[in-house]
């Protein structure tokens, strides 16, 4: 007998990839997704994960996630920054979506530390970067460890067998999760007796070796799971990849992105833009001092503090540049460490 399977369920289309190829690999298994919620996400992601879990528990849901109703997750610019703790409104529209899917989908696991991204920055005295993300480290990784040491089973445990997680990453990341030399998600994991294991690398890689028969045949299956549109799987895709975002995580909100990343946020939603400018303002007012996410590595100067406010101004004297995607900038990779 098998220890239990759960997939690390991000809301975003590759964790759920993930759990369709793992499910279709061990059908029989006792399954589980686990979701770290940051109450920062984007209404649509909310309405994908719950369409999305429901579909690879083979559920039948008779209610979706109204996202043209959601309450907006902002708040007022005259909301001082010390008294923040997010849109009464929002929040109280996310607890009543955890409460129904803890009713019709009992195999989710939704986990919520209480606090926002900004709440966390404020209370740390810190503003996360690309380097530090204290975000992903108190929102996801550690309330994510809590509950698995709480609830599940490590690998050499007397009792029960050692339970088993996914996660989405694929092999354009493939470094995240196992960089061949003791670093990346597994090894961190396995060091403390956690068995994590990243199905679409796996598949991508039976499938680069396989020959045209096993395509046809056994790989059959998992080649649409990784391939086809996932709206040919079963919902309807999140709105924003269609906006551009490499990744669906906080809403388009990410301390770990790079520049092409916030000037596409500019273009696409220049409200929300303007409203992280803001809260960076707020924070680095409360703190005393000024604080950014980005950083500037023109001019050869070595790395400078690049602000939103500042990155704006360069966008509009410059409207017709270009920025590329750099090699860790295309995804969040909020379940794994970050290494300077």
């Amino acid at each position: 007998m098998s220890g239990r399977r759960y997939t690390m369920f991000s809301g975003g289309e590759g964790s759920y990839r993930a759990a369709k190829i793992d499910r279709a690999r061990h059908p029989a298994a006792d399954y589980g997704l686990v979701f770290t919620d940051t109450l920062y996400e984007d209404a649509d992601t909310y309405r994908f994960l719950i369409e999305a879990a429901a579909d690879v528990l083979g559920r039948k849901l008779d209610w979706t996630v109204d996202v043209d109703a959601a309450p907006d997750y902002r708040v007022a610019e005259e909301v001082p920054i010390e008294e923040y703790c997010g849109n009464p409104e929002w929040r109280a529209w996310l607890a009543d979506l955890r409460a129904r899917a803890a009713k019709d989908l009992p195999e989710l696991v939704w986990l919520v530390e209480g606090r926002d991204p900004w709440e966390i920055f404020r209370d740390r005295r810190f503003l996360g970067n690309s380097q530090v993300d204290l975000c992903s480290r108190i929102a996801k990784r550690e309330i994510a460890d809590a509950w698995a040491m709480g609830n599940c089973h490590r690998m050499g445990e007397l009792f029960g067998d050692a339970d088993t997680f996914a996660v989405g990453i694929d092999i354009g990341e493939r470094h995240r999760f196992d960089d061949g030399e003791g670093g990346g998600l597994r090894p961190r994991k396995a060091e403390a007796g956690w068995l994590y294991h990243a199905p679409l690398i796996d598949a991508e890689l039976a499938i680069s070796a396989a020959t045209s028969d096993e395509l046809r045949g056994p790989l059959r299956e998992i080649v649409r799971l990784l391939y086809a549109p996932v709206e040919e799987l079963g919902v309807r895709g999140q709105r924003m990849y269609r906006q551009g975002y490499k990744h669906g995580n906080c809403g388009g909100f990410c301390i770990k992105a790079g520049m092409a990343h916030w000037a596409n946020r500019y273009l696409i939603a220049p409200l929300r833009y303007a409203y992280d400018a803001m809260m960076e303002r707020k924070l680095g007012a409360f703190l005393g001092k000024p604080v950014a996410m980005l950083t500037d590595r023109s001019g050869g100067t070595g790395k400078r503090p690049l602000t939103l406010d500042a990155f704006a101004r360069r966008l509009r004297a410059q409207p017709g540049r270009q920025y590329e995607y750099k090699p860790g900038e295309s995804g969040c990779g909020c379940m794994t460490e970050v290494v300077a």
